[in-house]
């Protein structure tokens, strides 16, 4: 749960907003983080969005 909630912060230092899924939500053990878009997102946006998610998974080591 720990690496989740890293990931989150670093997103959200990125400029990307997500949020964590914990329990209840989630069985107990697992974690989801919560991507949403919107159809006002361009390309563009979803590009920018999937870099920073590489980037930031390639610096945790999740990747």
């Amino acid at each position: 749960m720990l690496n989740t909630f890293n990931v989150v912060v670093k997103l959200q230092d990125e400029g990307i907003f997500v949020n964590p899924v914990v329990t209840p939500a989630v069985p107990e053990g697992d974690c989801l983080i919560r991507i949403s878009l919107m159809a006002t997102h361009t390309f563009e946006h979803i590009d920018f969005a999937l870099t920073k998610t590489k980037k930031v998974a390639l610096e945790l080591g999740i990747l």
